[in-house]
This record gives C-alpha cells, sequence and structure tokens, in this order.
C-alpha cells in the first residue's frame, strides 16, 4: 500500500481492521517530521527513535478501540509530546521540562498549525463542560488560583472545586483519546 493512495480517515479505518500495511503507510508518512519535533526537544536520536517508536506500537496496541476526534497528524504529534514529557518524568529533571515547554513556543510554522488545532479542539471541549466545572477549571488551569483561592471566590469548599477539576479532567481525556495524558492537557493549557 502507497501512503498516497489513502488519505488519513482511509489509512484509520484500515488500521482499525488489523491492516498492518496501514500503520506502516500512517508511519512512513509521518516519521520524519515527528522525528525532527522529537529531535529539537531530545537532541538525541535514540531517544527520538525510541519515542516515535512507541507511539506507533501504541497505535498499533489499541488500532481496535482507536477513535481519533482530532486530525490524525495532530494526534501522532501530541502523543509524541506525551511520550517525550513521560520519558522526561521519569528522569526527573525539572530543566528538561522547563527547556520542552520553551521549546513549545518556537516550534517550526507547520508545527504551532498543529498546536493551534489541538489547543483549538482543547478550548472547543472545555466550552462544552457545564458551566460551574468550566468556571472551576479555568480558575485554576488558566488563572493558575490554587482550590483553596477557587473556594473563596466562588463561596464552595475545596471538595467541591477538586471534584470539578477531576470531572473537567476526565471529560477532557475522553474526548481527546486515551494516549493523551493528564499531563499533556496541562503543559497545553498552561502554555500562552
Amino acid at each position: 500500500m502507497k501512503n498516497t493512495q489513502f488519505g488519513d480517515d482511509e489509512l484509520l479505518i484500515k488500521l482499525r481492521d488489523n491492516d498492518h500495511s496501514a500503520l506502516t503507510a500512517i508511519y512512513n508518512k509521518y516519521w520524519k517530521n515527528l522525528y525532527q519535533s522529537s529531535y529539537r526537544i531530545l537532541q538525541d536520536h535514540d531517544k527520538c527513535e525510541d519515542a516515535i517508536q512507541e507511539v506507533f506500537v501504541n497505535l498499533w496496541e489499541i488500532r481496535s478501540k482507536l477513535f481519533i476526534k482530532i486530525s490524525l497528524k495532530s494526534y501522532l504529534y501530541a502523543s509524541v509530546r506525551y511520550e517525550i514529557l513521560r520519558q522526561l518524568r521519569r528522569k526527573t529533571i525539572t530543566e528538561d521540562i522547563v527547556n520542552f515547554m520553551d521549546t513549545l513556543s518556537t516550534d517550526s510554522n507547520q508545527e504551532l498549525l498543529e498546536y493551534k488545532e489541538l489547543d483549538q479542539q482543547i478550548n472547543q471541549i472545555i466550552d462544552a463542560l457545564p458551566s460551574r466545572c468550566q468556571e472551576v477549571f479555568k480558575l485554576s488551569r488558566l488563572e493558575h488560583l490554587s482550590h483553596k483561592e477557587i473556594a473563596e471566590k466562588l463561596a464552595i469548599s475545596t471538595k467541591t472545586v477538586e471534584y470539578h477539576i477531576s470531572n473537567a479532567l476526565l471529560f477532557l481525556r475522553s474526548n481527546l483519546g486515551k494516549t493523551l495524558s493528564v499531563e499533556l492537557f496541562m503543559v497545553l493549557l498552561l502554555h500562552p
């Protein structure tokens, strides 16, 4: 199968139907850009290859349950960034995480478009939250208020604040896909 024969939607359908050549076509179509993006962050050939390989192994493992509400390209970029973040977190090197977030703002135009598309999708999902849940979540993640400050501002208990934030994160996770983690949501939501 040549990746030029099929669009991303057709490739995803074939992937769900256990067509290994669809995975190969997706890999061939996106690996170079994913590698370049991850190399800017990691500056390590082996780590980049490991991150991309992990994403594609996971893509194959979850193929039958895979439902992507954003573009395949955005999904893959987000998955690679999550994998990089997971690698950095595993090493517990906070400087690398700060550098990672700085790198997000200096990505190429294409990557910025992918980031903006994902960010737009996240904002649409946040806007779909119930009004009180949305208000609490925005105060927490966009205005960076503590649970206590939110509770005082809205005259509710801190447990209620925690409940709303937890529900918002679950809603985000279920609407963006299982591969994306809460940590990735926070990186995307905290990034201007």
